[in-house]
């Protein structure tokens, strides 16, 4: 949701960065073996999201499966978001020949009642393992924290995303999310895609 519609709640902001969304389903029968974008089921033979199915399961697969057997082992599915980028990467498009890499960013949980983990959560467990994205930020979500992002004051290119550190049912997952994006992050998505690139690709 963008920030002018969050609560201005408890929350933990992390660096975002500028990729494709890319979702990756455990079974407790099959293990990590679905891989999706936000709009289609991919697997190593697609044009340009091929390249993450290797790079997962380097990086992330043991640890992941490490995890959801010592934590969450009686769950039927768990669901691992993460970005996939490269140095060039902007608003959802990638350069051929960029290096590129993931950037585990949440988990889901369950099967039909399925929740993302809390931001705490989501540190505690993944962080001492597996790459996460740094934490800016780390209390209530405020008019100064926006203008702080939009103004560049945070080290981060794309902006940030914020996680309610509370359990809410009104969200999906039960943790509302909300982005911040850096001003000149907009202005760059204006210049290269215009009005439309903005509301597609913006807030």
């Amino acid at each position: 949701m963008p920030s002018s519609k969050a609560p201005h709640d408890s929350c933990i902001a992390f660096e975002k960065f500028d990729g494709s969304n890319i979702r990756v389903k455990y079974t407790n029968k099959k293990g990590f073996c679905l891989f999706g974008s936000r709009t289609q089921m991919f697997d190593k033979g697609h044009p340009f999201l091929g390249e993450a199915v290797n790079i997962f399961y380097q990086f992330y697969e043991n640890p992941l499966v490490n995890l959801i057997e010592e934590h969450f082992r009686h769950e039927r599915e768990v669901i691992a978001f993460l970005e996939f980028f490269g140095p060039n990467s902007f608003a959802g498009f990638h350069e051929k020949d960029d290096p590129k890499t993931l950037m585990l960013f949440d988990l889901m949980v369950g099967h039909k009642n399925r929740k993302f983990l809390l931001p705490q959560e989501f540190i505690k467990l993944c962080s001492p393992t597996m790459a996460i994205p740094r934490v800016i930020y780390e209390g209530n979500l405020n008019a100064q924290l926006i203008q702080d992002v939009r103004d560049g004051k945070y080290d981060v290119v794309e902006g940030v995303v914020c996680k309610g550190t509370q359990r809410t049912g009104a969200h999906r997952g039960n943790v509302w999310m909300a982005k911040i994006k850096t001003q000149s992050y907009l202005d760059k998505l204006f210049n290269k895609h215009g009005e439309e690139g903005v509301k597609k690709y913006g807030e």
